[in-house]
């Protein structure tokens, strides 16, 4: 009985911890969030400075891909908008993070690094600026996962969760 009890408890536990984390990772801002004056923004184009266009692509098709899904009310215009998204892809590494006992690479972490600028062309002032931002992925060789498809993946996620969460502690 007190094994069940222990069990019981403990199961409590992991499933509150879980909740917890769940509920840390789910949110999501709104047109209302972002200052009233704004209904049209510019996503421009990465500005890339480590010679790999399609992580540059990746990172300027997740961040219009997070406006959609979440300022619904914020129109996505390529001109003459109330406010411009920039980005600057500014650096990417790709390094070996654990080996088995064999000395053989299991898993690598990539990281990378970007500057963003959230430009307020109504009241000419900075919404949102990260001169250094960065974010990793791990991925797993030997689960047979890849570099570009999981590792850049889960760290173009977190850097899209990233520029949300600090953008929304500055709106």
């Amino acid at each position: 009985m007190l094994l069940g009890k222990r069990f019981s408890r403990l199961l409590c536990f992991v499933a509150i911890g879980l909740f917890a984390t769940f509920l840390c990772g789910c949110y999501s801002f709104t047109a209302s969030t972002l200052p009233s004056h704004i209904k049209t923004v510019q996503i421009h184009e990465v500005e890339d400075k480590t010679l790999d266009p399609v992580l540059a692509n990746n990172i300027h098709t997740a961040v219009v891909d997070m406006f959609k899904r979440n300022a619904g009310g914020v129109r996505l215009v390529n001109d003459e908008a109330n406010a411009d998204f920039e980005i600057t892809l500014l650096s990417y590494s790709n390094k070996p993070e654990n080996y088995n006992s064999n000395s053989d690479v299991e898993t690598y972490r990539v990281t990378i690094r970007v500057s963003v600028k959230f430009y307020d062309n109504v009241k000419e002032r900075i919404i949102y600026e990260n001169k250094s931002l960065s974010a990793d992925g791990v991925y797993d060789v030997q689960a047979n996962e890849t570099e570009d498809r999981h590792g850049q993946t889960r760290a173009v996620e977190k850097l899209q969760d990233l520029i949300v969460s600090n953008a929304l502690a500055k709106w």
